[in-house]
C-alpha cells in the first residue's frame, strides 16, 4: 500500500496538540500583559530618573546660587503680579532667566503670595523637591519642610513620612557633596 501514505503519524498529532494549544495560550497572554510590561518599564525607568533628579539636586546643584536664584524670581514673581491670591505657576519663559531653576528639571516651579518658590520634581508615586523662602519668612509656620540644605532653603520629600530612617539615606547623600 504505497499510494495510502499518512501524513500524519499519532506522535506528530500528540505533539501537535500540545504544542499547539501552547503557543496559542503564550501569544494570548503576551498580548493581555504587554501594556502589564510596558506599565512596569515605564515605572522603572522613571524611578531611575527621579533618582538622578534627586542627585541633581542634592549633590550637584549650588544652593546659594539657587537660593539667590529662587528669591530673584519671587521678587520679580510678586512685583508683577501683586494681586496672587494663593500661588502662581511660573511660566516657562520666566524660567529661561534663571538657569539654576531651570536646569535641576522641575515639572512645576510655584510662587505663593508670600514669596516662597516650590520647585516640584518626581511623580505621583515619589513627590520631592525644594522649598526657597524669602528674607524674614519662617519655615516652620508655613508649610512641611524636611531637610535644611542652608538657612532658607529646604528639601522635602514624602518619604519621609513613609520612611522612619530615610533622614540618614539624605544625609549620606549630602555627604557625598560635602567631600
Amino acid at each position: 500500500m504505497k499510494g495510502n501514505k499518512r501524513i500524519f503519524s499519532r506522535r506528530r498529532i500528540i505533539v501537535l496538540s500540545i504544542i499547539l494549544p501552547a503557543v496559542l495560550i503564550a501569544g494570548i497572554m503576551f498580548v493581555a500583559l504587554s501594556p502589564a510590561v510596558l506599565f512596569c518599564s515605564f515605572g522603572v525607568f522613571q524611578m531611575f530618573k527621579e533618582l538622578r533628579m534627586q542627585k541633581q539636586v542634592l549633590c550637584r546643584t549650588d544652593h546659594q546660587a539657587l537660593l539667590e536664584a529662587c528669591r530673584e524670581l519671587s521678587k520679580q514673581v510678586l512685583t508683577e503680579n501683586p494681586e496672587i491670591e494663593d500661588y502662581m505657576i511660573v511660566p516657562d519663559s520666566l524660567l529661561s532667566k534663571y538657569p539654576v531653576i531651570r536646569d535641576i528639571g522641575a515639572h512645576q516651579v510655584t510662587v505663593s503670595n508670600i514669596g516662597i518658590v516650590t520647585i516640584a520634581m518626581g511623580s505621583t508615586m515619589w513627590h520631592f523637591g525644594i522649598y526657597a523662602y524669602p528674607e524674614g519668612v519662617n519655615p516652620s509656620s508655613s508649610g512641611f519642610p524636611h531637610k535644611e540644605l542652608i538657612p532658607g532653603l529646604w528639601y522635602y520629600d514624602v518619604r519621609y513620612d513613609r520612611y522612619e530612617d530615610y533622614d540618614e539615606d539624605i544625609e549620606r547623600l549630602l555627604q557625598k557633596r560635602r567631600k
